[in-house]
């Protein structure tokens, strides 16, 4: 799909993450995502290890990207002139509302006919209910609309369903319930089984334990490893430990009254470390 440029219908930018987050991209391409939000509201909802993130925004900072469209054209044009990968940009209905809708329009015909040119792909969020009719044509006309189909997401679908009655998936996106301190409550998800097990899928499971306000770092660090059976390995682990971890959380929250000691227990399962020791004060009766 290299060579084009394509229109993903997203009303906000959590529904086009959510949309290109199911795309399978080859590991060897370059991926850069141009934003309205920083990359530290960004980290909430992407594992930033791998994408270049640069923000639409007018401050004096690194990554920020001049919300101008010579300055955006330039960029896109410069990026795609060597290498190869794929460029996602949200914020076009903004855009337009900034410099009209002919301005940002002619700019993204002159990419479409750079973009098919080169090596790179490009995708833009687009909200239909932004544009009358007649707008969304000549967008469209510059930028297919790009729908992801059943055959694309299958290969998440797969592994994100339930092979246990008695465990709930969680998506990254999705609000979860939170404990009186705040925190969101910790959430039991489906083992990923190891048959189609990929870097791609063990992220996406990062990101769910990270929005509980799990210390992810042991696990992170696996994926340097180019041995698929090592990281499997390393998951399995881990993933043992978040269950141990949600059965004291609710444990602890439930029966434990001491506000103090509660603090610590809780903090020392979100690390998950100590938890030898606290099932062994916990559980041992």
């Amino acid at each position: 799909m290299s060579g084009r440029i394509y229109s993903i219908h997203a009303e906000t930018t959590e529904s086009f993450v959510e949309t290109f987050d199911r795309l399978e991209f080859p590991e060897s391409h370059s991926i850069i995502f141009v934003s309205r939000y920083p990359a530290s509201r960004l980290s909430e909802m992407l594992d930033l290890s791998e994408i270049q993130c640069y923000w639409l925004s007018n401050a004096q900072s690194i990554g920020a990207l001049e919300p101008s469209l010579e300055k955006i054209n330039h960029f896109f044009e410069s990026t795609i002139s060597a290498g190869e990968g794929t460029l996602l940009m949200e914020g076009i209905e903004w855009l337009t509302s900034l410099h009209g809708f002919d301005a940002v329009l002619s700019m993204l015909r002159s990419l479409s006919e750079k973009v098919a040119m080169s090596t790179w792909s490009i995708y833009l969020s687009i909200s239909p209910l932004s544009f009358d009719q007649r707008e969304l044509s000549r967008i469209f006309r510059e930028a297919p609309e790009f729908e992801v189909t059943d055959t694309i997401v299958s290969h998440q679908h797969e592994f994100e369903s339930g092979v246990n009655s008695q465990s709930t998936d969680v998506h990254s996106f999705v609000e979860l319930d939170l404990n009186e301190d705040g925190t969101p409550k910790l959430v039991l998800l489906t083992r990923l089984p190891r048959s189609g097990f990929t870097k791609q899928i063990l992220q996406r499971r990062i990101l769910q334990w990270r929005k509980m306000g799990l210390d992810t770092s042991e696990i992170e660090s696996s994926l340097y490893s180019n041995d698929i059976d090592e990281i499997y390995a390393q998951y399995v682990l881990i993933e043992e430990k978040v269950r141990r971890a949600t059965e004291l959380e609710r444990f602890v929250t439930k029966e434990i009254v001491d506000s103090q000691e509660r603090t610590i227990a809780l903090f020392r399962i979100r690390q998950l470390t100590g938890l030898d020791d606290l099932e062994s004060e916990y559980f041992s009766n």
